[in-house]
């Protein structure tokens, strides 16, 4: 059987077993998850061991020599490409190629989001704000030039997978496999299953903005303050519970949760949480709050109403202008928390929805029109057959 290689560093949990499809790519070929966290972070990964989900075909890669050891085993190989643009992400695609260049290395555009366009003006009035702080300033032109060169250095993959037309648009490799997004698979997994909403409720989807482990990962600065922002986020829960009639379910961040596990309860000062399928939550509900979830997902694939979320706080983080461009991306209502606390909420104006913009969102960034209805793996092992 043909090898199928998953490059992958991060934070891998149980979820990303059934997200990477290796039980149908298992049927077909023989599959590894090659997770270099360890290696290119390693005191995230020793913080965070415990909890990453390991099983039979999880290889860990500490250092160079663990990585040229298992990479002897890579001959002809089928190499689907998670890995971040950086220097040792660069190494690993480059030695992978020079060792066999029958290998198959395929490019992921598949979790595409509305971007908004880069505010030159901003962000040179930002850098040139940094000019009374040498070192940052220095530190920032650096950051940049960096990134530039890791990105004009990558190796071009053979194939990209694509899951919308943003991709297809955003793309210029020649071979691609149309095909849907992740979320897109959970969807399918749970759009026939019973629906199960004796109570009506609105969901809230955590991307919890304090302790995410992105921002240790990529050395991100949380966008807001715990002390802050779970005060503000609870008694806006309550004003709107009480003016809607709807209770609040906070739909815990499944990635997170570990890190809050001990005083989540606290935190959301009597609002009831679940950790458990988000999908299926939002399939359930009467209506959805989130501030820029990818999981925006299953409220387009389920057809309900997008509330969006931020404050001050956020609004001036490098978040805001992304809640911004979701909010605009599916024309739903945008609420500052801090501005309207004390106004009347009022839910018929909430619970509208622009069906072509929802419909412009699946095309543009959860599947490709016209593509089979079935997981994005199984599409990808069809093309993978036949190649």
């Amino acid at each position: 059987m043909k090898k199928v290689i998953i490059l992958f560093s991060g934070y891998f949990i149980r979820r990303d077993y059934t997200r990477f499809g290796i039980e149908i790519l298992k049927k077909n070929f023989l599959v590894n998850v090659v997770d270099c966290t360890a290696w290119m972070y390693p005191a995230f990964y020793k913080a965070r061991s415990e909890n990453i989900f390991k099983f039979k075909e999880h290889v860990v890669i500490t250092c160079k020599k663990d990585f040229l050891i298992f990479s002897k085993q890579i001959n002809s190989s089928i190499i689907v490409d998670f890995l971040p643009t950086d220097k040792k992400s660069n190494w690993i695609r480059q030695q992978l190629k020079k060792q066999n260049k029958k290998n198959l290395l395929i490019n992921l555009d598949i979790n595409l989001i509305p971007s908004p366009k880069r505010n030159i003006i901003k962000f040179l009035t930002k850098l040139f704000g940094l000019l009374g702080k040498p070192k940052k300033f220095i530190q920032e032109i650096l950051k940049i030039l960096k990134q530039k060169y890791y990105n004009s250095n990558k190796i071009k993959s053979d194939l990209t997978i694509i899951s919308g037309l943003a991709s297809l648009k955003k793309s210029d490799d020649k071979k691609k496999i149309p095909a849907c997004s992740m979320d897109y698979d959970v969807y399918l997994n749970v759009k026939n299953k019973p629906i199960n909403n004796k109570i009506s409720y609105a969901v809230f989807v955590d991307q919890d903005h304090v302790n995410h482990p992105d921002h240790e990962l990529l050395n991100i600065k949380p966008p807001v303050d715990e002390e802050k922002y779970y005060p503000l986020l609870v008694k806006f829960f309550k004003k709107f519970e009480i003016e809607t009639q709807l209770p609040i379910l906070f739909a815990v961040h499944p990635r997170s949760y570990q890190c809050r596990i001990h005083k989540l309860k606290n935190l959301l000062d009597g609002i009831k949480y679940e950790v458990t399928n988000t999908a299926e939550l939002i399939k359930n509900s009467s209506a959805v709050l989130l501030h820029s979830s990818t999981a925006m997902s299953f409220a387009v694939l389920f057809n309900k109403p997008t509330i969006f979320l931020t404050s001050n706080e956020l609004k001036n983080s490098w978040i805001g202008p992304r809640i911004d461009n979701f909010a605009k991306a599916v024309n739903s209502k945008l609420i500052n928390m801090n501005e309207n606390l004390n106004k009347q909420l009022h839910l018929q104006n909430l619970l509208k929805i622009d069906e072509s913009k929802y419909k412009n969102y699946l095309d543009q960034y959860l599947k490709v029109p016209n593509t089979p209805d079935v997981p994005l793996w199984e599409i990808v092992t069809r093309y993978l057959k036949n190649y």
